[in-house]
């Protein structure tokens, strides 16, 4: 990675937030990462919905939504990159009942007849000094009074009340964005929760964006410290639980070591010298 040349997104200053190595095993050394069902399936629906608010309005029905949900799914079943990792038919077809619970909850918090989307899946970015600002957001609506608002759907758990603010992160990286490549401050960032189902909102400001994009400047230095430096820091957590790729971190090194040569003493039954 050239630090001159660094580029962000929501999810890889996530990543650099929580644990810079596992930053540098996605961005830097781009490792690659087993599907996992959860992703999996979060891209099978956003690209539903996406399709969804393709059709004429009176065609958007919990139906259709079932009809695409099908139909792309036929389409990449049988892409590594999009398949999760080791699974079954019956695992195939739990995973897809999932996914149309998720589909069937959307249609409890809107009605996407009623609505014009004005962009979907947009891409935007935006040029700072120390980096560019950059990403995919769901659901741009125009209305009619010249306002904007932002939707992100999210197909995990609603976060308790404390993690609020926090999984509006991404929403407000995108209305930073908006409004230094446009010069419009969304008048509503929204949080479309499908699991639970729920909606969040948040209305942001000039002076919550200055605090956002400070937030980001100091952010990108960091990164380049560490890109000049080679120091990657490990941030143990219990996400790493889940981390595929604790073989390669130097935190769980000597764990994973210990528990191969386990095994493999296990399996050989070599664990105990004994004498003549």
């Amino acid at each position: 990675m050239d630090e001159a040349d660094l580029k962000l997104s929501p999810s890889s200053v996530t990543d650099f937030k929580s644990c810079p190595q596992l930053f540098k095993f996605r961005k830097v050394d781009r490792l690659p990462e087993p599907v996992s069902g959860a992703a999996a399936r979060g891209s099978l629906i956003h690209a539903v919905l996406e399709r969804l608010f393709s059709e004429q309005a009176p065609s958007r029905t919990p139906d259709r939504a079932e009809e695409l949900l099908d139909a792309l799914w036929r389409q990449v079943r049988e892409d590594p990159e999009f398949r999760p990792n080791g699974m079954g038919m019956e695992e195939e077809a739990s995973w897809l009942k999932e996914a149309r619970t998720l589909l069937r909850n959307y249609f409890k918090l809107e009605d996407p007849r009623a609505l014009q989307a004005s962009e979907l899946e947009w891409w935007i970015e935006y040029n700072l000094s120390e980096v560019q600002l950059r990403g995919i957001i769901d659901r741009l609506e125009k209305r009619n009074d010249g306002s904007w608002v932002l939707t992100d759907y999210k197909t995990g758990r609603v976060p308790g009340e404390s993690r609020e603010l926090a999984a509006f992160f991404g929403l407000r990286f995108y209305a930073l964005v908006c409004w230094r490549a446009f010069g419009v401050i969304p008048r509503e960032i929204r949080l479309v929760y499908l699991a639970d189902p729920v909606v969040l909102t948040l209305n942001p400001n000039e002076r919550m964006l200055l605090a956002f994009e400070r937030q980001m400047r100091a952010l990108a230095k960091a990164v380049q410290r560490a890109v000049q430096t080679n120091d990657w820091r490990t941030r143990p957590s219990p996400y790493c639980m889940s981390c595929s790729f604790q073989p390669q971190c130097p935190a769980w090194a000597g764990v994973v070591a210990e528990g191969s040569e386990r095994s493999e003493t296990e399996q050989t039954g070599t664990g105990e010298v004994t004498g003549d």
